[in-house]
């Protein structure tokens, strides 16, 4: 089977094997893309997961994204070895409950991915056992990949504006 026509169907398979699941299919280069409300995420993913036609039992990569006045989103990259198929779960959230069921029960690379992505953007995962910081200071409440944060603010927090003793800025 060539790539392109993996694509539609990877989302054909799941349409017939999830039913009860609703969701729409797209295509990226890459993958097929269901998008699926935030209230039935959790569902999807359990599905995928568990299904033995199927098993994906690879969460690749959970990427944040900020769609501005849309809101944030998550896209989730999924890979089957028993199969080798892969697909994308995207889910928006909006900006104003940005909140989003963890997979870290389905998936354990799921608690760095979500960690990164609360950091980083500001989506919250409802039920994550541990959502400190990996990369920032704990107290600092800034997302520097928000597309309305200036990430100059970030660097006048840390004091890079001052530079280094005796140079003129």
């Amino acid at each position: 089977m060539s790539a392109a026509s993996e694509v539609p169907a990877i989302a054909a398979l799941v349409r017939e094997r999830l039913p009860e699941v609703p969701f729409t299919a797209s295509e990226t280069k890459t993958y097929a893309d269901l998008r699926v409300a935030p209230a039935r995420l959790l569902e999807l993913m359990t599905g995928l997961r568990d299904d033995p036609d199927l098993a994906f039992d690879l969460l690749r990569n959970v990427v944040a994204l900020d769609m501005e006045e849309e809101g944030l989103a998550a896209r989730y990259q999924l890979y089957s070895f028993r199969h080798s198929h892969a697909l994308q779960v995207s889910v928006a959230a909006p900006l104003a409950a940005p909140v989003l069921p963890t997979l870290t029960g389905l998936w354990p690379t799921a608690d760095w991915h979500e960690r990164e992505a609360a950091e980083m953007v500001g989506l919250v995962f409802s039920g994550h056992p541990d959502p400190r910081n990996l990369l920032l200071e704990e107290d600092l409440r800034i997302h520097p990949l928000r597309k309305a944060h200036p990430l100059q603010q970030a660097e006048i927090l840390q004091g890079i504006e001052d530079g280094p003793p005796g140079v003129d800025r």
